[in-house]
This record gives C-alpha cells, structure tokens and sequence, in this order.
C-alpha cells in the first residue's frame, strides 16, 4: 500500500507512520514518535490525533515550546480548553483536574508533540493523569531523533513503543514536488531530491523551491524536470529548516565537516571533539560510514552540507584553514574547490531507508571530495594522471558541474604518462566525441590539447574501423569479426574484451561470455571497465540460468563497489541485483535497489544506456503497485535516454512499455505484444540473438504454429535457460491441454501480461475439453494466490482484492466520492474508477449501498 495519501490542499506523505502508531495505541500502547526536523513529525501527530477521534477516541493535544521550558504549566497556560479561565485560581490540583476531565473514562488519548520541550509541571501533570487512567488512556509523546526524553521527562511512558518518521523513498516525494510546483515532476528528479534531502520533505521543499528559482529545475514537456546542476543551486533555506535549536558550538562544527568534505573518523575527531561529534551524530545531522579500510564522516542530508559550503564567506575559509593547519599541522588538509561543490547522489545496497539515506549521503560528498581536490590537483599540473579522475567524474559519474572541454584542451603530456592512464584518456576522449557529434575515430586520433600529442601511436586502421562499427548508436550487426587477428593495443584490450563479452551474451552464449571473463585478470588503472566486466558476468550468470549465484554476486560486488566509494560501481551493481531480484520474484527487494540507486541520478553521458534497465524496471515496479503516473514519468525517460551506442540485451524499451500498458490498464485489457515480436524480429535482423529470444519469449501473445516454430528455431540456436519457463508457456498455449497450460503458467510465479494471455487459453482450453473453465480454487491450488487473484475474468466475483482495491473499497465505503478518493491518494479519478469496478465485482455488488453493507473483514486484502 503507498505511503501516501491526499488531504484537502497539500498532499500527505507519510500515511504509514500514521497507522502503525495508530495500530499501537489501539493496541494498548504507549508511543514516542521520532523524527528529523522537518520530517513532517508534527503533521503525523495531528493525522493520528483525527484518526483516533473517527474510531472514537478521544483525544487531547498538548505541545511543549522553547520558550515555555522553564515556565511552570506553559502547556496548559496557552491550550484553548484546558488553560485558566479568567479570575479563577490556576495550579497543578487545577491543570490536573482540567486533563482528567478531557481524558474521560473512555478510550483517550493524550498526544504530546515537541515532548522534550515540556516544562517540569506539565510532565508531572500529564503523568499523573495517565497513570490514574492507566486502563483507557494511551500517552503518544513526538520528539526529534537524538532529544534525550529520559532525561528530560523521565516519568512520561517509561515502557512506550518507539516509531519512526521514515525518510521519503521516490514515491512519496514524486507526491509532495507535485503538489508543491502544482504539476507532475520525472521520477529522475523525484529521485534525485530524495537523495540529496535525505528523504527530509521540509529539506526537499526548499532545495526544489531554490532550484527552480535558479532555473535549474523546469517544466519540460508538461512534467517538472532537472535541467540545470543543482551542485550549485544556493539553498539558504535548507540550512534555514534543519540548524534553529541547534548550539553555536554544534553549528560550527558542520561549517568544519562541511568545508572539509569526506574526512575520516579520527581526523573529524580530532577537528570538532568527541564530544560534539558525538552530538552532531545524535542530532542526525551527520553520518559515520564503518565499512572501507576506515569509517568516514560526512554532513547529513547532503543538500546541508552543500548549503553551509556555498554560504561560507572568505573570512571564514580563512579562519578554517587556519583551525586545520593548528589542528592537524601546516598543509596537512586543504579546503574543497568551491568551483566544484556536492554533485552525485549515491545509491546503496537493499537496506531499511534510514540506512540508505546515510550511504546516500556518504557517496555525494565522496564524489565532491574527491572532485574538489582532482581539480585543485589538475589545475596545479595538467598530465593525463590528474585529468583522467576529473573525466571521470563527469563522464561516468555525471557530476555535471566540471568541464570536460577545459580539461581535454587544458592537459598535456608528461614523462610520468602511463599507458594504461593514457589508453583510458584516449578513450574517453573518443566517447565523449561520440556523444556531442563527432564520432569515435575521431576522439581516438586527434587531441585538442595544446600539444596534439595525446593519441595511441599504434592504433592501426584495422582497429579503429572495428571499434567505430561497434560503438555506433546506429542498428548494425552485432559481432567483432573485425577484430579477429588484430593488433591492439594494450591499453585498449579491456575495452575490447568489454565488446567481446557484449557479443557473447548478445549471440546467445553466456557460457562463452563467463570463459572469456574467467581470464580477465584485470588493472587496477582501468577498474572502471572492470565495473563494466562484472555487470556483464551477472548478465551472463542470469541468462545462462544461474540465478543464485547471479545474485550472490551482485550483491558481493555491489558491497565491494559501496566499500570503494566508486559510484559507477554501486550503479552497475545495483543494476544487475535489481534485474536479479525481479527474476526471482521479489519484486519488493527489486524496487527497493531501484529505488536506491535511482538516487544516484543518471550514469555519465558516455554510459547512459545502463540507465534504460533501471527506469524499465523502476516503471514496470510502480506500474505493478497502482502507480501509473510515476510510471509513466519513468518510462517516458527511458524512451529519452540517450544512446551512444546499443546497450547489450536491447529488449528494455518495448519490454517495458508492454509490461506498463498491462498494469496501468488494471489487467483488465487484453495485453498487446505486437509491439515485443515486432522488435525481436528487428533484434534477430541485426544478429542479436539474445535479446531476441527475449523479445518473443516475453511478447504476451497466443502464437501460430508459425511464430512458435521460429522461437523454438532460434532458441535451438543460443543457450538462454532464463527463457525456458516464457518459452514453455507459449509451447502449452499452441500445442497442450488446459492442464499443460496451467502448469506452464505456474512455472512463471507472478502475473504478468504474459500469464494473463495463458490463464484465458486455460480457461478457453478447459471449456473446449468439456470440463468447464477452472475455479478459482483449482487455479489457486495450482498456481498460487499472486496469480490466482488475475485468474477468472472480473464477472466471476470471487478473486480477492489487491492491496490498491482494499484501499479504494474501503474510502468508497466509507461515502468518498471517486474524485474525493482521487484527490486522497494522489490517483486519477479514471484509476480510481478502475480499481473501484474490479473491487465491486470481485465483493459481487453493483452499487455503493450494497458495498456500505459488507463487514469491513470483507474489504481486506489477501
């Protein structure tokens, strides 16, 4: 179910906060709700307070205040009800007896917000009358994350249950930048913002507001998008929102951390103390990384650190350099390059938010770091070894802030050139001509640097022609025949055998493609195309049918990429662990990496077509859970991603279209796979076997015996054992009995397009052989509830509910109005109407009367 819903003016985003305190207090419980500043703690506290009061609870609502800390009863002093009335005598025995009579003898419930903030008389107060009502009345207290409530007020709800605020995930912020700039925003920037706030809506808010008011963020074609580098969007109002209430000595010491960047654990120790490092971690406003060869530490949320950065004057760079060089000794650590502030949002493995939010955090100011002292580095001396990191950064990272023009028109050789370093500066030279108009060839063999002297000296026309085939945007057959009995040069055999694995898997050969990467030993200079070598083992464990280890080693090397702090790392491997997860049906770990390393933002303009499986992926997950516009948004950056050359496995973009259509229609329409054999006969034209028989095997159609023969043909011809389950389905639809079919349809674990064609030849199939069309109890038995629930057309009544329609079902049935219900989840009223209609007919009733009258058990979800 979303963690969002939809109130009258402003959207509301942490929906599943509310119902599990809501759960506890009904259970019996005492709550402490925690939250960052900012969190939306105070509007949690207020959705629970009117939900109790609509079950009948009843409800009081006290606050503590700053500035009523140390005045006796502040809290009752200025509530509306329970305050003195004028003239009358006003103490302790009064507030006491004026919450007892608002508690009642019922059910109750006294809600606290901003508890550590109570004064001593209040507390007392408050504790007193709900021990006398210990039976009926629940004590709900909110606090932000680190307020020592034990401290503080040690007699309020001693044994209390302790809930979170969460982070937004991508979801839940898309929902609240919609409703802030009144219009839908890309899944990109949705993305990226929950990244660099730390999933902080107040945070979000003001990093977004600050973007479009520099121009950095705009509407384009309808939705509003990134279109400018928030790296240097001044955002004063993110500091606003999350240091008031924080002390000076605090405040100073994130101005330290943040002019330093990414800094190890003992020097950030030795700069603040323990003492306020140790308190600034408490406030949550920094994150400690324990893994790599030693913790670092890093402001948090990133968006915080960029603004305290970008708000230090000279002075103050001054007096911190001068704090350093006391500290840790003269020219022991030099200040960020301001030219180069926070750039890169950083994924995670699949991890609870609050985990992944800090790697996020950790992995931005890496890339910051790291690109503030390469540039300081390269403007000191301008050789292949200090420009290399710096195109990088922007060429595979898309930390888009640093120039790669200046720097290959700047750099010139050096005696120190390695020939490793200089093969992979050649190369991306080459890309990056590839991608702004120029061609592959050209990159490789002419340098713009002042001296022209920067190219291979023995890349021969041979070479030169087969690397510029192969790295073409434009259709062509797939192979390196070209390549056979040539001389390469070494600094480019990585890149060569990356095209080598490429036409293995693409040929339908992933055992070839595990031999040829068996006697890959690698070098530690050109460890970025070794990211790219471990993506395509995944790839090929996957296709070859090894599903455990293909996952077992994604997430190895995405621990593996995190501990490096390589952010191409992280993607490539976040990439292959998603495509691994959604294979294996666990679509909720799938969506929670895509989720993750959406927030990393684009790879570089040189790699971008690694991007299209994460957004199909990301756009067929919320297509499956009820989120057709974030879906949409998604695939509709997919369609615009960039395409230097042709992605391995090129089946994403008509795949994922299929699967969206599928699911924004419901299931209810029959799914349409023209559109999939279509592009599996282009793929199969240009020699790309693979994604052909990926193609086909995933079109959701009822093939002729023609079209079953030419799959069979060609998947006689490659070794894909993934596709055997799509393969055997389609085989039973042509040629087997209902019985056959079901079992195929089985194989496949979760519905889909596909299943829902195989379910209705079932059906079609048992009718023809006189039995009649399976019930839902024989599909259940034989399938499983997930594809039991698509199984018997609507009319029939008896599939139960999906999460979405349970939730529609019940707001309908508590008198919503379907515009009402669109307006509460953020839903278009025609897919709430959708939802609607299959629940009713699934409960057998054919109007709302009917449906008031079911028992609310009757509306929850199986």
């Amino acid at each position: 179910m979303t963690d969002t819903a939809r109130r009258p003016g402003a959207v509301f985003v942490h929906d599943a906060a509310t119902q599990t305190a809501a759960r506890h207090v009904r259970a019996g419980d005492d709550v402490v709700l925690l939250g960052d500043v900012g969190s939306g703690r105070t509007t949690v506290l207020a959705a629970l307070a009117e939900r109790l009061r609509t079950s009948g609870t009843d409800v009081v609502t006290l606050a503590g205040s700053a500035a009523g800390r140390d005045l006796p009863l502040a809290a009752f002093a200025t509530h509306p009800l329970l305050g003195p009335r004028s003239g009358a005598r006003w103490g302790l025995p009064e507030a006491t007896a004026a919450l007892a009579e608002a508690v009642g003898t019922g059910p109750a419930a006294v809600v606290v917000d901003d508890a550590h903030l109570l004064d001593d008389a209040s507390a007392a107060v408050v504790a007193a009358v709900t021990r006398r009502h210990v039976s009926t009345a629940r004590l709900v207290l909110g606090a932000p994350v680190g307020a020592d409530l034990g401290a503080r007020v040690p007699d309020l709800a001693p044994g209390a249950v302790v809930a979170h605020v969460a982070p937004l995930g991508v979801s839940a912020m898309s929902a609240l930048l919609a409703d802030a700039l009144a219009g839908q925003v890309e899944g990109h920037l949705a993305s990226v913002v929950a990244g660099r706030s730390g999933g902080n809506p107040r945070v979000a808010l003001a990093l977004v507001r600050a973007a479009v008011d520099a121009g950095a963020v705009t509407r384009v074609r309808g939705r509003w998008a990134q279109t400018g580098a928030l790296d240097l969007v001044r955002a004063d109002a993110v500091a606003l929102a999350l240091l008031p209430g924080l002390p000076e000595a605090l405040v100073r010491g994130l101005d330290v951390l943040a002019w330093f960047g990414l800094v190890d654990l003992g020097t950030a120790r030795r700069l603040l103390g323990a003492d306020i490092l140790a308190a600034l971690d408490r406030a949550g406003r920094v994150v400690v990384h324990e893994g790599g060869r030693e913790p670092t530490v890093a402001v948090s949320p990133p968006a915080l650190g960029q603004a305290l950065r970008l708000r230090l004057s000279p002075a103050a760079h001054a007096d911190l350099r001068a704090r350093a060089d006391e500290v840790l000794g003269s020219g022991m650590a030099g200040p960020p390059a301001l030219t180069l502030p926070a750039g890169i949002e950083a994924p995670s493995p699949d991890l609870p938010d609050g985990s992944a939010h800090q790697q996020v955090a950790i992995l931005m100011e890496s890339v910051r770091t790291q690109a503030s002292q390469r540039h300081r580095t390269w403007l000191e001396r301008r050789d292949v070894a200090n420009a290399l990191p710096l195109l990088r950064l922007r060429l595979l990272d898309n930390l888009a802030s640093i120039d790669v023009d200046e720097i290959f028109a700047g750099t010139v050789p050096s005696s120190a050139d390695d020939a490793d370093e200089l093969g992979s500066y050649v190369l991306l030279r080459g890309q990056w001509a590839a991608c702004t108009g120029g061609s592959l060839r050209d990159g490789l063999t002419h340098d713009t640097g002042p001296t022209g002297r920067l190219v291979l000296p023995d890349l021969d026309e041979q070479v030169l022609a087969a690397l510029e085939r192969l790295s073409t945007p434009e259709p062509s057959a797939v192979g390196v025949a070209d390549l056979a009995g040539a001389r390469i040069p070494e600094p480019l055999r990585d890149f060569v055998l990356v095209l080598r694995v490429q036409a293995a898997i693409e040929t339908g050969a992933p055992d070839h493609a595990l031999e040829l990467l068996g006697d890959w030993t690698g070098s530690g200079r050109r460890r970025v195309l070794g990211h790219q070598l471990d993506a395509l083992r995944g790839d090929a464990l996957l296709l070859g049918g090894h599903l455990e280890d293909a996952t077992a080693w994604a997430r190895e090397r995405l621990s593996a990429a995190y501990d490096e702090l390589s952010l191409i790392g992280v993607r490539l491997a976040a990439r292959g662990l998603a495509t691994a997860q959604f294979v294996a049906g666990d679509h909720v770990g799938a969506r929670r990496t895509l989720s993750l390393v959406l927030q990393t933002g684009r790879c570089g303009p040189v790699q971008s077509p690694y991007d299209e499986r994460i957004l199909g992926l990301a756009a067929t997950l919320r297509a499956r859970d009820g989120e057709p516009e974030l879906a949409a948004a998604l695939l509709d950056e997919l369609r615009a991603t960039p395409r230097p050359y042709l992605p391995a496995l090129d089946f994403v973009r008509p795949w994922a279209a299929t699967e969206v259509a599928y699911f924004r229609s419901g299931g209810d329409e029959a799914p349409d796979g023209e559109q999939l054999w279509a592009a599996g006969e282009e793929q199969l034209a240009m020699g790309r076997l693979a994604s052909a028989v990926l193609c086909w095997a995933f079109a959701p159609l009822r093939l002729t015996h023609e079209r079953l023969a030419q799959l069979e043909e060609l998947c006689a011809r490659t070794r894909i054992p993934v596709a055997r389950p799509f393969v055997h389905l389609h085989r039973a639809m042509v040629h087997g009995t209902s019985g056959d079919v079901l079992g195929a349809v089985a194989a496949m674990g979760v519905p889909g397009p596909l299943v829902h064609v195989g379910l209705g030849v079932a059906h079609e199939r048992a009718e023809q052989e006189g039995r009649g069309a399976f019930t839902e109890d024989e599909v259940r038995a034989a399938t499983g509830p997930a594809i039991a629930a698509a199984a018997r057309p609507a009319e029939a009544g008896t599939a139960p509910l999906t999460s979405r329609e349970s939730q529609i079902a019940v707001l309908a049935r508590e008198g919503l109005s379907n515009r009402q219900i669109a307006s509460r989840l953020y839903l278009s009223v025609r897919t709430v109407e959708s939802h609607l209609y299959r629940a009713m007919q699934k409960l057998r009733v054919s109007d709302r009367a009917l449906l008031r009258a079911l028992p609310g058990t009757a509306l929850v979800e199986e």
